[in-house]
């Protein structure tokens, strides 16, 4: 089925053959929604985590000045911003080598399984053992090592001798396969497949001169967040980002879980957001 049929509802689902979507082409998408079906006026402010995160900056470089296609007029007819403010969280200018190798890392282990046939997959049997091991690699790479280390030490989950081998079932181990089996209520791994890919596609700079010159009219208020401990996005790449946004500034989540602070350390990025807000408006 194309996207452009009237019935592609009633064709075969697309799996491997879903077109190659950006995260400018979603949040495109979504501020067409917001505009063209919703007639929302304007919006206060855009807040993502991660891939949320990196939609933030997007709705910043599209929406988020008075040269865009999507500004607005005030009570008094002058152009304004749609979006008024961003909080991007977690996440950098662009998918960096770093993150597309770790994306690329999971997207090898639904390779490597054999029901994913040669990239042509059975809807009704699909390798989801593979999809397991790319969540349980995921798991890592949010972390750290000594949010680990305290969660799990070398704990095992029942007594062997010797104490390693085969028949060690570590903590950690049985976590990590709880974590896969748990994904798989969630995600199929051709859509996981595409949404790493998308999320590999974001750059901010793409076909607009670069990051600096992307956001170099953006002046709305901005509060980035980042994790002292993030080891998949480093806190360097949101600071980098707060610089690039000329009303932007950073604030730093204190945290041993790495890159699921942003959702662990709930009560520091809630005031930090509330902080911010009240102080814009």
């Amino acid at each position: 089925a194309s996207v452009g049929d009237d019935d592609y509802v009633s064709k075969e689902v697309y799996s491997v053959d879903f077109p190659d979507v950006s995260v400018q082409d979603t949040v495109r998408l979504q501020l067409h929604m917001l505009q063209d079906e919703l007639k929302i006026s304007s919006v206060k402010c855009v807040i993502g985590g991660s891939f949320g995160g990196m939609q933030a900056v997007e709705y910043a470089a599209q929406a988020g000045s008075i040269k865009s296609p999507f500004a607005v007029d005030d009570d008094e007819g002058r152009a304004v911003p749609f979006v008024r403010s961003v909080v991007p969280i977690a996440c950098g200018a662009r998918h960096t080598a770093w993150q597309i190798a770790i994306s690329e890392v999971q997207r090898q282990a639904i390779y490597a399984d054999p029901k994913w046939n040669q990239g042509n997959p059975s809807w009704d049997d699909l390798p989801w053992a593979g999809l397991s091991v790319a969540r349980q690699i995921g798991m890592v790479s949010y972390r750290t090592a000594k949010g680990y280390d305290k969660k799990f030490g070398r704990d095992l989950k029942e007594e062997v001798t010797p104490p390693y081998g085969s028949d060690a079932r570590w903590e950690v181990k049985g976590y990590l396969e709880y974590q896969g089996y748990k994904f798989l209520s969630r995600f199929d791994p051709v859509t996981y497949l595409k949404l790493t890919e998308q999320m590999d596609s974001h750059d901010v700079g793409r076909n607009r001169g670069g990051a600096k010159e992307a956001l170099s009219s953006v002046h709305i208020p901005a509060l980035v967040l980042g994790i002292d401990s993030d080891v998949l996005y480093p806190l360097h790449e949101q600071d980098e980002l707060a610089s690039l946004l000329t009303n932007g500034e950073l604030k730093v989540i204190k945290s041993d879980a790495g890159h699921d602070g942003f959702l662990l350390e709930q009560t520091q990025v809630a005031d930090y957001i509330s902080e911010f807000l009240s102080s814009h408006y």
